[in-house]
């Protein structure tokens, strides 16, 4: 009974800690020591950085012998958020599974005749 119960807590952790991953906001840095927000792993914002692109029209034009690097801050948070999605989902799925699955298999009773 107390293993189930162990293993019973164990999915509700990786459960809330999936949930609680999807749910915190993403978010990149802007290259000047802030950071551009890009909605969370359930719903994806990208408006702050398409914003932060557009502002760096003017940085986009060529200078001829120079080679500057320019942000693409949609793709970073594209990126940040595909990060996220791809460890967040499983731990949920995963927490889901155990915790309902202590929860079937404990219900048995081992009656034998």
């Amino acid at each position: 009974m107390a293993t189930r119960r162990l293993i019973l807590l164990v999915g509700a952790v990786l459960l809330v800690a999936g949930v609680i991953a999807l749910l915190v906001p993403v978010s990149t840095s802007d290259g000047n020591g802030g950071s551009i927000g890009c909605g969370n792993a359930v719903s994806e914002d990208l408006s702050a950085a398409r914003a932060a692109n557009d502002k760096n029209v003017i940085a986009n034009v060529p200078i001829l012998n120079q080679i500057v690097q320019h942000p693409d801050f949609v793709a970073q948070c594209q990126s940040a958020v595909s990060s996220r999605r791809a460890w967040s989902i499983p731990l949920t799925v995963i927490g889901v599974l155990v915790a309902g699955g202590s929860l079937v298999v404990g219900g048995r009773s081992g009656v034998k005749t």
